[in-house]
């Protein structure tokens, strides 16, 4: 039996199967009607297995902007694509270092840090050129 996918499709909403309900195994039932459908069978095990949103997927294209940046924009889509695949990859394996650290806040008081800037107050005469030459001439 060759008939078009037309006329199968018609026979199809024709016979409104009976069996389905909301908790019906969708791919289950095309796989055990694919003889009696057989295009819709095909179009539909080819289509229903597949996720309308993988979230996976759509980490790795958000990630993708990251590393298509004006400065890597001449690596080429081979090279793109391979750093995709291995920054997907290594993802969980990847210590957030900035996280841990963020972890272990250290306390300090303003006084240390008063202290620090009065030092470097009466050490600013230092760093001038012309003093460091008067001590050079005054040691010569």
């Amino acid at each position: 039996d060759n008939e078009g996918w037309q006329a199968e499709l018609r026979r199809y909403l024709k016979d409104v199967p009976v069996d389905i309900s909301r908790d019906t195994d969708i791919v289950e039932y095309w796989q055990d009607n694919c003889l009696v459908y057989p295009t819709l069978g095909h179009i539909a095990l080819d289509v229903l297995p597949c996720q309308a949103s993988s979230v996976p997927c759509e980490r790795l294209f958000s990630a993708s902007k990251q590393t298509a940046d004006d400065h890597r924009s001449r690596l080429g889509a081979k090279m793109f694509e391979q750093l995709q695949v291995m920054k997907f990859a290594w993802h969980d394996k990847i210590t957030d270092l900035a996280a841990i650290n963020s972890q272990h806040v250290e306390q300090v008081s303003i006084e240390q840090f008063q202290e620090f800037l009065r030092e470097d107050c009466d050490f600013e005469g230092w760093d001038n050129d012309d003093l460091f030459v008067d001590d050079l001439d005054a040691e010569l």
